[in-house]
C-alpha cells in the first residue's frame, strides 16, 4: 500500500511553530506530512478583513507566521477554507487543525474534523460525564458549548488562552471547573499541547483531555 499524504491545515498561517514538536513525531512515525495555512496567501490587510464583527457569534482563534494572536470571523472564513480544501484533494487525508463546529459546513470525503473527532470519542468513553471545557477567548463560550450540547453533554467553560499561555491562568481555570461540578476536563483548540495538560493533570481528580494529542494519535493509527 502506497504511503498515505496527510495535508495538515491550520486555519492561520503554516508552519507552525507551537506545533512543530507534534508534527515531527507524525514524521518520525513515517508519516508523509505536509503544513498548510488558509491565511498563507493573504496580506496583512486582507487578513484584516476576517476579524469578527461585534454582532459575529462564531469566533475563531489561531496563529500567524508571526506568533501573532489573531481572531477571526468563522462565516467570513469559511469560503477560505472550503477553497483550501478543493486546492488539496490529491492528498489521502486532509486535517483541519481546529476544533470548532465544521461539521455539514463543508465538504471533502478525505477531510478529518477534530470536531466530530472528538465528540464521538468522548461519547465513547462516557455519554453521561459532566464536561469542563476551556478554550481560548471568553466569546468563544456560547459556540464550544452549544458544541457539545448538540452531543447531549451538560458542560462548563472557562477561557485561558493557550497562545497566550500562562501556567496559573490555566490551572485556576482548571480547578474552578472541576470545583462546579466537572468529570472530564477538555482542552478545546487545537493550540493546547501535550506539555500544557501535563501542567495539570497532577493537580486535578479528573482526566484532562488535549485534541491535538488524541487526533494525532487516531491520525497515526489509521495511515
Amino acid at each position: 500500500m502506497a504511503k498515505s499524504k496527510i495535508a495538515i491545515v491550520t486555519i492561520g498561517q503554516a508552519p507552525r511553530k507551537d506545533m512543530a514538536t507534534d508534527i515531527l513525531q507524525l514524521k518520525n512515525a513515517g508519516l508523509h506530512v505536509t503544513e498548510f495555512g488558509v491565511l498563507d496567501l493573504l496580506t496583512s490587510s486582507e487578513i484584516a478583513t476576517l476579524a469578527p464583527a461585534r454582532e459575529d457569534s462564531d469566533v475563531l482563534v489561531t496563529l500567524l507566521a508571526t506568533g501573532e494572536q489573531v481572531k477571526l470571523s468563522k462565516k467570513k472564513l469559511m469560503p477560505f477554507i472550503q477553497k483550501r480544501i478543493v486546492e488539496l484533494q490529491e492528498f489521502t487525508w486532509i486535517l483541519l487543525m481546529c476544533t470548532g463546529d465544521f461539521t455539514n459546513s463543508l465538504s471533502g470525503k478525505n477531510l478529518l474534523l477534530p470536531d466530530r473527532m472528538m465528540t464521538y470519542l468522548v461519547k465513547g468513553m462516557n455519554a453521561d460525564l459532566t464536561l469542563g471545557l476551556i478554550g481560548p477567548e471568553p466569546e468563544q463560550q456560547m459556540t464550544v458549548a452549544e458544541k457539545w450540547q448538540k452531543a447531549q453533554f451538560n458542560v462548563t467553560f472557562a477561557a485561558s488562552s493557550p497562545y497566550r499561555f500562562n501556567e496559573q491562568d490555566l490551572l485556576l481555570k482548571a480547578k474552578e471547573l472541576q470545583l462546579h461540578g466537572a468529570e472530564l476536563l477538555i482542552l478545546d483548540c487545537m493550540g493546547y499541547s501535550t506539555a500544557m495538560k501535563n501542567t495539570l493533570k497532577d493537580k486535578l481528580t479528573i482526566p484532562v483531555v488535549v485534541p491535538r494529542e488524541a487526533v494525532f494519535t487516531i491520525l497515526k493509527a489509521i495511515c
